[in-house]
């Protein structure tokens, strides 16, 4: 799989995420988030037991981690249901979100992953949130 593909995935499902989260206009996010994680689900069921990989049912730490990530991305969703439905524009919520959950990763890819911290990492970061500032401004 070419490297830039996921990247592909990443950036064309966070369009359609937040497009259709701006869009849908739904009064109460437990239905819509049901039959989204409902959806989600029944794909990634569907292609768990299509694969061809024998390995067993996630245990232990992996289990750990798979039900961490079903929160946070529980908290997303719902963190931006109601982003969205009190009024915030969508060209600005993501933007400034990203910006503050990447500057955050920097540090914690820092302190917990020893990642470097390079001087156009930095100055990346603080473009970043120049960017976010400006258009947090409108």
């Amino acid at each position: 799989m070419p490297a830039a593909f996921p990247l592909a995935i990443v950036i064309v499902s966070g369009i359609v995420y937040h497009v259709a989260q701006k869009a849908s206009g739904a009064a109460r996010p437990w239905p819509m988030l049901a039959v989204a994680y409902g959806s989600a689900f029944a794909l990634t069921l569907v292609l768990a037991l299509a694969s061809r990989d024998a390995a067993p049912w996630p245990a232990g730490r992996e289990r750990a981690a798979g039900l961490l990530l079903g929160l946070a991305a529980f908290g997303i969703e719902a963190g931006f249901f109601f982003i969205y439905r009190s009024g915030w524009p969508l060209a600005s919520a993501s933007v400034i979100a990203s910006a503050a959950v990447t500057a955050t990763l920097v540090v914690v890819g820092i302190l917990a992953f020893g990642e470097p911290l390079t001087g156009s990492r930095a100055a990346g970061l603080a473009l970043a949130v120049v960017g976010s500032a400006l258009i947090a401004r409108g």
